[in-house]
Formats: structure tokens, C-alpha cells, sequence
């Protein structure tokens, strides 16, 4: 792929938007794999891809800077508690949210390794990539309908972050949002619409990470030189700033109550997609090259994070 500036721009844009608007952006990732022929082992995409999700994580930092701030350096005050765990879990908050955050990425990995063989076949069948999205834009129709939210994280239970984390873990399945599926699991559970959105964010941060160092020494162990660094970087700078607004947009669709704009997007696309495979415009197959090894790392970057 001859990757250009304004190629950068737009693919930028478009990884900072599905990043967390609950859209899911595997799914569109898979969709354009489908449509235009992507490979996603070429060098060029692939320090693209790992570019425009740091990118997207670096967004979530500076959206939440001042909690992340008071997080680590209510942790570092805290962490003496330990001594007494029971009393740390109850007493410190940034304890409790850092329990609660394993917890939800422990059930994430139970439901990835009970369901690997149907979430492999998701990323090959566009028909089932469209079905997800439609599950996707239900599922914010009835959380939209919950007007009561008022537990906060302290009255968040572990079997609460078990269950968010199963959430996110289905949302491996490309067309099902991370960011949606955990948000609205956490609001159906109860949780004040503001916590359900920063508990969604920042337990995110997590996986990006690691999902980045693993395709970083991937990369660079496989000495790739003469990339397009202009590009990349740019469209790095694009998704972060892009991502800044997306987040402040489901921000406030969440604290608003307003997820249906995006279920109305969901069901768009859905429909579309059996509509181009019905016409024979899409092959609802695997195509030639396609990589869903590279899509499922890319999916631990998804998504979308989500504290004290």
C-alpha cells in the first residue's frame, strides 16, 4: 500500500472516530479488509495500525489526565493497606478500582477462550460482522430506556466488574462495540451514568498498552525500514485528536441518554451490509490475504478503555 498524507488523514480520522463511539471499530476494520483488499501484514499498515491506536490511547490520557493523575497517586498513598487486603479493598478507592479492573479483564479472557472458534469465525463472514452490529444497536435502545443509575464505583461489586468484563470479551466479535457493550452493561447494572463511562475508558488503558508493545517488537524484531513515517505519524496526531472529540461526544450521549444516535448508525450499516451481500457486492468469505490473527490484536486495542 502506497500510504499518502491524505490516505493518513482519513483512515486517522476514521480510527479516532470508531474508537470509541460504540460503532465498533473491528468491525469497520474488517468490513474495509473485505471491500478494498487491505493487507494487513504490509509493513506500512501494520506501523499505521499501531500508530493510530496509540494514538487513540494517548486521547484517553488527555481526556482523563486529572483522574488518571489522582488515581496512581491515590494508589502510591494506598498501597502501605495492603498489609490488611480486605480493609485496602473497602477503605482506598483507587485499590478498589484497580481489584475491580482485573476482575473485569480476568472475564474478558474467560469469554475469549470459551468462544474463540465462533469469535475466529466472526472476523471471516461479513454477514455475521453485519448481524453483531445489529445486536450492538439493540442493546443501546434498552440501555437508553434505564433512567435510573445511581450506584457508584463503591457500590460497584466485584461480580458487577465479572460481568462487564464477559461484556467486553464478546465484544471481541467484530460488530460488537467494546465501548458500547461495557458502557451499557455497567448503566443495566446500576452504576451512575458518569462512573460507567470512565470505568469503560480507563480499564482500557490496560490492553492498549500491551496489545501496542506486542505489535511494536513484532514489528521492529522484523527489521521493516523505508516506511512512510511522514504519514504514519500524522495520522497518529489525526486519530488523537479526533479520538478527543469522539470521546466527549459518547461522553455526553451517555450522560444524556442519548445511545440511540449511534444504535440509528448500527442498524444503518447493518442493513446495508446484508443488502450488499444479497446483491453479490460483498462475498461474505474470508478474502484473499485476510489476516484475522492481526484483526484480533488489533481488538485488544480497541477499545476502548474505560475510574476513581
Amino acid at each position: 500500500m502506497d500510504l499518502g498524507y491524505i490516505q493518513a488523514i482519513i483512515m486517522g480520522a476514521l480510527q479516532g472516530l470508531t474508537e470509541f463511539l460504540p460503532v465498533s471499530s473491528s468491525g469497520h476494520l474488517v468490513m474495509s479488509q473485505h471491500l478494498f483488499g487491505l493487507k494487513p501484514k504490509d509493513p506500512a499498515m501494520m506501523i499505521f495500525d499501531l500508530a493510530t491506536h496509540l494514538g487513540t490511547m494517548v486521547a484517553v490520557l488527555v481526556y482523563y489526565r486529572r483522574e488518571v493523575s489522582k488515581y496512581l497517586k491515590h494508589l502510591n498513598r494506598s498501597l502501605p493497606m495492603l498489609k490488611q487486603p480486605k480493609q485496602a479493598y473497602h477503605e482506598s478507592a483507587s485499590i478498589r478500582f484497580t481489584v475491580l479492573a482485573f476482575v473485569s479483564l480476568f472475564g474478558t479472557g474467560i469469554v475469549y477462550v470459551l468462544f474463540k472458534k465462533v469469535i475466529e469465525k466472526g472476523f471471516e463472514e461479513p454477514a455475521m460482522v453485519a448481524g453483531c452490529w445489529f445486536v450492538t444497536a439493540i442493546v443501546l435502545f434498552i440501555t437508553d430506556r434505564k433512567k435510573t443509575n445511581h450506584r457508584s464505583i463503591k457500590k460497584f461489586w466485584i461480580y458487577f466488574a465479572l460481568i462487564v468484563g464477559m461484556a467486553q470479551g464478546l465484544a471481541i466479535l467484530p460488530g460488537i462495540s467494546r465501548s458500547g457493550s461495557t458502557i451499557c452493561v455497567a448503566l443495566l447494572l446500576g452504576l451512575h451514568r458518569k462512573w460507567a463511562g470512565q470505568y469503560s475508558f480507563l480499564i482500557g488503558i490496560p490492553a492498549i498498552v500491551g496489545a501496542s508493545l506486542i505489535e511494536g517488537i513484532k514489528f521492529f524484531s522484523a527489521g521493516h525500514s523505508s516506511l512512510p513515517w511522514g504519514p504514519t505519524i500524522v495520522g497518529s496526531v489525526v486519530s488523537m485528536f479526533v479520538g478527543i472529540a469522539a470521546l466527549s461526544l459518547l461522553l455526553w450521549a451517555v450522560r444524556k441518554a442519548k445511545l440511540k444516535i449511534f444504535a440509528y448508525y448500527c442498524i444503518i450499516i447493518s442493513i446495508a451490509t446484508f443488502i450488499a451481500i444479497a446483491c453479490g457486492k460483498l462475498e461474505n468469505k474470508a478474502p484473499a490475504e485476510f489476516d484475522k490473527t492481526e484483526v484480533q490484536t488489533s481488538m485488544m486495542m480497541d477499545t476502548g478503555p474505560n475510574i476513581y
